[in-house]
This record gives structure tokens, sequence and C-alpha cells, in this order.
């Protein structure tokens, strides 16, 4: 059996639950207090559930929460001195104990996704906030997430990798949910993608797969539009699909799109001025779907003509999070091979790469997501020099845990 059979199916060494784990706990606003400490793995009480970290997304949103410390919306406050914060909330997880009560309802091996965005009585708790994250080798399900259906099930086939980051896709997949019958970009059209960091890559891939005639794509940073021609290229070519990149640092997007020409906007980029002045490409009954989060309130206002809007029938809309529903269908889709989540993956690591993936994050440094394996030790490393350039796969995960374990 080789060590990644044995890892999956909790045979020894790995059904073992060691008594100490790496954790990586924010103790004040601020980066630098965010700190790899040596903690306890806790027994799961009667009503508790206890799995293993098997991987991690890292999500810009960490970063903001890292660095508004106790003054985060989600954080209520917390004296994050007397009671550290353990961030990390796009996850794949497999039970390693059950508490005694639920051993009718859950079983040791099984494999798990959560749905982070929880809410008691309009209260956030969300996981990876209030509740102690991923951001660790091992992490404790109270009932408020198990109980309220926020611990999905998951797929074996499926790498952990692609679990991990199913939860950023299902907020891409939320935002198209007012947009169209089809919850889609327009079949058979155009459309314009503002951006293309880590989801900006989800909603390329997801335009191409619902049959886009034309995907534009404009972006400021070379090594990102190089990203999307190697992942998507070949997709692109597949589904009939004219793929065309504008680097804005060369190129103006009137060089490849008429005025009124776009039957879709998406805007990936939190740049409020470079939506307003993509407005003119709306065609008759178009959408512009406003999906990035803005530095502020201050940096998110435009100026829009309603008489434009009205005899252009456009609509505009925006979202932010996703259900549990969204989640749910972006796990069956990725089992039934309709998306590929792990084509977001840019970069990977170990457990000691949480800070300094936070960090490269925020910083944009790679052009797509970094995933954390927290079970191994491994630099931070793109995902193109483990894999000969070639998009992250499952047996890709497979072959680095097999060294690495």
């Amino acid at each position: 059996m080789s060590k990644v059979e044995a890892y999956r199916k909790l045979k020894a060494p790995y059904g073992t639950v060691p008594s100490r784990q790496k954790a990586w706990r924010l103790h004040a606003a601020g980066l630098a207090n965010l700190s790899c400490d040596e903690v306890s793995v806790s027994s799961p009480g009667p009503d508790e559930l206890l799995a293993r970290v098997d991987a991690v997304g890292i999500c810009a949103s960490d970063h903001k929460m890292i660095s508004q410390g106790e003054a985060h919306s989600r954080m209520q406050g917390r004296n994050l001195k007397a009671n550290p914060a353990i961030p990390g909330h796009e996850v794949s997880l497999t039970l390693v104990a059950v508490g005694a009560d639920l051993k009718k309802k859950f079983q040791v091996g099984r494999r798990y996704s959560v749905q982070a965005d929880i809410y008691v009585d309009q209260v956030p708790m969300a996981f990876g906030y209030q509740l102690a994250g991923a951001d660790q080798q091992y992490v404790t399900i109270p009932p408020l997430v198990h109980e309220g259906g926020f611990l999905l099930p998951v797929d074996d086939k499926l790498s952990y990798s692609s679990v991990a980051v199913s939860e950023p896709w299902a907020c891409v997949l939320f935002s198209y949910e007012n947009q169209r019958d089809t919850k889609s970009v327009k079949p058979g059209g155009t459309a314009w993608y503002m951006g293309c960091g880590p989801l900006g890559l989800m909603h390329i891939e997801k335009g191409i797969r619902d049959g886009a005639a034309r995907v534009i794509v404009s972006e400021m940073k070379t090594d990102r539009l190089d990203y999307v021609r190697r992942t998507f290229g070949p997709l692109a070519e597949s589904r009939g699909c004219e793929l065309v990149t504008v680097d804005l640092n060369q190129q103006k997007i009137d060089d490849v799109l008429p005025p009124k020409s776009c039957d879709d906007i998406i805007v990936v980029c939190p740049v409020a001025k470079a939506a307003e002045a993509a407005l003119p490409f709306l065609s008759l009954r178009s959408f512009m779907n406003v999906f990035a989060g803005f530095p502020s309130r201050d940096a998110s206002n435009i100026t829009l003509n309603l008489n434009d809007m009205h005899y252009g029938q456009w609509t505009l809309l925006a979202t932010s999070g996703s259900p549990i529903e969204s989640l749910q269908q972006v796990l069956d889709m990725a089992s039934k091979g309709a998306i590929d989540p792990n084509n977001s993956v840019a970069a990977v690591g170990g457990i000691g790469c949480v800070q300094e993936g936070i960090d490269l994050t925020h910083k944009g440094v790679y052009p797509g997501r970094i995933v954390i394996y927290p079970q191994i030790d491994l630099p931070l490393t793109p995902v193109g020099d483990l894999t000969g350039g070639k998009p992250w796969t499952r047996e890709a995960e497979e072959k680095l845990l097999e060294s690495k374990l």
C-alpha cells in the first residue's frame, strides 16, 4: 500500500492522532502577530468531531481579517490576546475521531468541506473567524457546524486541493444566480472579464464551459495572462470559444472590443473607475456582474447615466459570499467533471508557509490560488515546478504527498 493510500484510509502510521500539532494563531491585528504555535490536539467531546486538515486554500479575505484583527466585522470585538483566532476557511477535511453521541451519524475516514459563512441569530460565527479555522493540522468541529448543516460530505475521488478551493468557486457560481435564466454569461455571446486573478480564473473557466463564443480577458499583469492562455487555451479551443487576452500595458481594450459589443462584463478587478469606463461597451439587454470587493466605500463610487441604462436595458448586479446550496452544487459539479477547481491552483506549500502565503496572496504574486497541505513540510512552490508547467491535478497532488508524507 502506498503512503497516499494509507493516508487516505487512515492506516498506520496515519491513523494515530498526535497529542500536539502546529497551528497558526492570531494574537493581535497584523500579519506579524500571526504565529505558528505548537498546541495540544483535544479529543472531541460527546457532541463534537475531530478532523484532519488535508488542504486549506488561502484567500485575500484572510489578510483582511488578520490586518483588522478585533476590528473586523466578523470578529465581534474578540480579545485576541486572551483568545487567539485561527484563520483558514477554504478547507478539505477527513474525520479522525467522532464524539460518543455522534457515532451513528458520522464515521471516521469520511471526507468533508465546510460552508464557512455561519450566522447565529444574525451574528457572524464564521469558520476561520470566530470559530477555529483550518490553518492548523487538526480542527474540532462543534455542534454549531455539523448540526447546522454546514459540514458537507465530499466525493472521495476529488483531490484535497479541489475541495479546498470549492468554497471560492461557490461564490463565483452564486454570483450568476440572477444573470439570465441560464445563470451564466450569454451562450454564444461575448463576455469581457476585467481582471484574471485567482477568482477571475474561476469566472473565465465558467464562461468558456457555459458556451460563450468570445471571451475577452484584460489584465495588467503579464504572468496572469500567460497563465490564462496556458490553462484555458485548450479548453476554449475544444469548445469553439475565441479566447482573447489583452495586456493593458501594451494594448487598449478598444483594439479588440467596439462600443456596445459585450453581452456580459464581469468586474473582477477592484477598480471602480475601470468599471465605469467599461459601461459604454455594454450592448442591448446586457449584464454587468460586479464581483470584486473594493478597498473602501469611498473608493467604490462610479458615475452612471440612468438614461443609458434605461434605453440599453442593462442589468447591473453584485453578490458577496455564497449559500450552502452553491457549495454543494460546486462539489457535485467537480465530482462529475463539469468544472475543475484545480485550474485555479497556482502554488502549494506545507504547514510552515501559511503566513508567507497570506502575504503573497495579498500582494498578488501568484496568478492563482495558494493551497496549503498542513500535514507536510514544503516551501511555497509554483505548481508548474512540480508538473512541468501543466495545471495542478489529483495525480500531481498524490505524487507530492507520496514524497512528503
